[in-house]
């Protein structure tokens, strides 16, 4: 999902933060982004629920940061199989699909 976040984000004019993997999360590093930023997106190839945006909304919870986080990656449901770039597009998880989403929650 990287590649992308970068490419949505070079559009944006966006800050990108590779997590690489989701445990231990790097909670000085997610302090120091999400007071450096007024919002944040989470962004990954697996289901949403119970994946690594839920895991940086505990984080800053836990922080008693409070900000708007906009989680994007699969819906609790079954996926077809298929390709998997257009499986990914289908689910907005493209640069342009990425790129709509971010806009639309924070009005770019």
């Amino acid at each position: 999902m990287l590649y992308p976040s970068l490419e949505a984000a070079e559009k944006l004019g966006c800050t990108v933060v590779n997590m690489r993997w989701a445990k231990p999360l790097d909670e000085a590093l997610l302090r120091e982004v999400a007071l450096s930023h007024e919002g944040l997106v989470t962004l990954e190839d697996g289901c949403v629920m119970g994946g690594a945006g839920s895991a940086v909304l505990e984080a800053l919870q836990r922080m008693q940061l409070t900000k708007a986080v906009l989680m994007l990656g699969l819906p609790d449901q079954f996926i077809e199989h298929g390709d998997p770039a257009k499986l990914m597009a289908m689910q907005g998880l493209d640069a342009r699909g990425i790129e709509a989403s971010v806009c639309q929650r924070y009005g770019f």
